[in-house]
């Protein structure tokens, strides 16, 4: 019997206690190492000892990590990783593919479906499923469901300038840009990356490369509606 050694970066520890269980109920031959709130938290645990084959990685961690970063930082460790989320964040997901992780699984998967992935990320695959195609999906979408126009409004208002100020740069009115702005959103909501406040929309521009990422937001990133 060939053992699989699983680690798990989740900060609902509930949850990670209920797979563990099925898994070992399961296939004796999934046996978990290590569990963790965040990934230094992971590493600091498995130092001295062999790493886990293959990390079950939540994409949303309180300690507000970039996927991408925990997805190297795991690699590094010379592990695979597998995407292991609640929700469809499609953009964050494709950040950690991008990134190398080999697959998106939903937590709502059957324990069966957890441990067939698992087997196929370990192997080397690239779990095909429903998450991981919608995810890759979303790459085509990311430089073209804006036009140039918009783009721009985007980097300005999200870059911390308020909507009048933005008319000003572009030679619109008042309610030009503010339709923009409209249009924008309506466009994010579409792909179901919901951006209502002008924070949610510096995360989406930065997702989207349409900003560089900021060690601190600028001042005029407040949690307001229009």
């Amino acid at each position: 019997m060939t053992i699989l050694r699983i680690a798990a970066v989740d900060d609902h520890p509930a949850l990670l206690t209920g797979l563990q269980l099925e898994l070992a109920r399961l296939d004796a031959a999934l046996q978990f190492v290590a569990t963790a709130p965040t990934v230094p938290d992971l590493l600091f645990q498995l130092q001295g000892a062999p790493g886990p084959d293959v990390v079950l990685l939540d994409l949303r961690l309180g300690d507000d990590s970039r996927p991408a970063d925990n997805v190297r930082s795991l690699l590094e460790a010379g592990s695979r990783v597998l995407v292991y989320t609640e929700g469809r964040a499609h953009a964050e997901a494709l950040e950690a593919l991008q990134a190398g992780a080999q697959g998106v699984l939903l937590k709502d998967r059957p324990v069966a479906t957890v441990a067939e992935a698992l087997r196929s990320i370990a192997d080397g695959d690239t779990l095909q499923s429903a998450e991981t195609a919608a995810a890759l999906q979303v790459d085509e979408t990311l430089t073209s469901h804006l036009s140039p126009q918009e783009r721009r409004v985007l980097e300005l208002y999200a870059g911390g300038m308020p909507a009048r100020s933005v008319a000003l740069r572009l030679g619109v009115t008042l309610e030009t840009a503010k339709s923009y702005l409209k249009r924008i959103r309506a466009k994010y909501a579409a792909l179901d990356r919901p951006a209502y406040t002008r924070m949610e929309l510096y995360r989406r521009a930065v997702e989207d490369g349409v900003l560089a990422p900021l060690a601190s937001p600028a001042p005029g990133l407040r949690d307001l509606r229009d």
